[in-house]
């Protein structure tokens, strides 16, 4: 009877469905926020044409606008805080673009948004 007791106590311990503590593994990230109406606006007019779903695919693969919700928080903070960087430093949209689009390159103002905007994702 003893053996029977004690495999029974093994296969409890084994196969336990629970979540071992410690582990040491993370918690998977929960989805991030969405983007401000104000902030979106400008995103659409000086970015969308290039980082979203039907864009280039090297601009999709820096930051894709058709798919941030579905990046976690903490990516969010991460490409959002490049975004600001990029938008300030004038690298993003790049010159040709805003060549081309005058009428579409974000205004200081909608830099500085953006910017204030990135930092509220910043934890």
């Amino acid at each position: 009877m003893l053996p029977a007791a004690v495999t029974f106590f093994a296969a409890m311990i084994i196969f336990d469905p629970s979540p071992a503590t410690g582990s040491g593994k993370p918690l998977p990230a929960g989805p991030g926020e969405a983007i401000p109406d104000s902030v979106n606006k400008v995103f659409q007019k000086a970015c969308m044409d290039c980082h979203a779903d039907d864009g280039s695919a090297m601009a999709r693969g820096k930051v894709n606008f058709s798919q941030w919700g579905k990046y976690d928080a903490g990516k969010q903070a991460n490409k959002a805080e490049n975004i600001c960087k990029e938008m300030a430093n004038s690298g993003m949209p790049p010159k040709k673009w805003r060549a081309n689009n005058p009428d579409a390159v974000p205004t200081p103002a909608e830099v500085e948004m953006v910017c204030r905007w990135s930092k509220t994702l910043q934890k």
